[in-house]
């Protein structure tokens, strides 16, 4: 009878632990910030951005726009990792989006590419790339970078992505990106410079399933246009925004976006 109540015991113990996480409370903050290539004096931006990213502390950090550009730094030393020599990181994931043959009406015949970054310490369990389908007046590939990171016994899956800066563009880009992410098993959280002219838009296109950032606090990300751009779209069953800002000055030409989340009580 002993041996039997100890192997109860020991099962009881195990489906406790795997229950676990789902009851108790996590905290996960997360920046993300279109780091606008390198126009604008990088050099002294990059001091700007690295010395934002220390005082705010997040956990991880998403940048849109880096750039892989051997016009500027040696091939592969990308504007994530430049950063990261600074900062220590334990993970800087680079996924090229697109390489670059032209600006500003002239051809690029050196190598560029123009991605997005992950900066973390929090351990990555899993990272794909999907790319979006680009409509056939559309210049631009756009992609979702989804990784999955654990805190606290908890996978935490996130599809990071940069859209074409169009009206029609970027909301079929957002339906596109909604519906691959009602497919995963757990809810994605969705961030990044969505390119959205309009707020009400992540509302009206993001299904029922999701609330925007902007919904809990109206900010402008773009302030040369008085627009907000960037934005982070949460699964409702799963997170609750804790805080929202947007914030940093003279970091880009877009300001950061810093949000806190907690998980959702089973």
């Amino acid at each position: 009878i002993k041996g039997i109540g100890l192997f109860l015991n020991y099962i009881w113990r195990k489906d406790y632990i795997r229950l676990l996480p789902g009851l108790l409370k996590m905290k996960i903050k997360l920046l993300s910030l279109n780091i606008f290539r390198y126009y604008q004096d990088w050099e002294t931006r990059k001091l700007k951005i690295l010395k934002f990213i220390n005082e705010v502390n997040p956990d991880i950090v998403f940048l849109q726009e880096c750039f892989d550009d051997s016009r500027h730094n040696k091939l592969g030393d990308n504007q994530g990792i430049q950063l990261n020599k600074e900062l220590g990181f334990n993970s800087c994931l680079f996924s090229v989006a697109e390489k670059i043959k032209s600006e500003g009406g002239k051809d690029i015949d050196v190598p560029a590419y123009d991605g997005l970054c992950v900066l973390t310490n929090l351990p990555i369990t899993k990272k794909k790339d999907i790319m979006l389908k680009q409509a056939e007046d559309d210049k631009h590939i756009r992609i979702v970078q989804n990784i999955v990171v654990e805190k606290n016994n908890q996978n935490i899956n996130i599809f990071h992505t940069h859209f074409s800066n169009r009206d029609d563009l970027e909301r079929n880009h957002l339906i596109e990106t909604i519906e691959i992410a009602k497919q995963e098993p757990n809810f994605p959280i969705i961030l990044g410079d969505l390119n959205i002219r309009i707020p009400e838009d992540t509302i009206k296109f993001s299904s029922e399933e999701y609330k925007s950032s902007w919904e809990i606090e109206k900010y402008i990300s773009f302030p040369s246009k008085g627009e907000t751009l960037d934005y982070a779209l949460i699964p409702k069953k799963n997170y609750t925004f804790d805080k929202i800002s947007c914030l940093g000055e003279d970091l880009s030409d877009h300001k950061a976006l810093l949000i806190t989340l907690s998980n959702n009580i089973n």
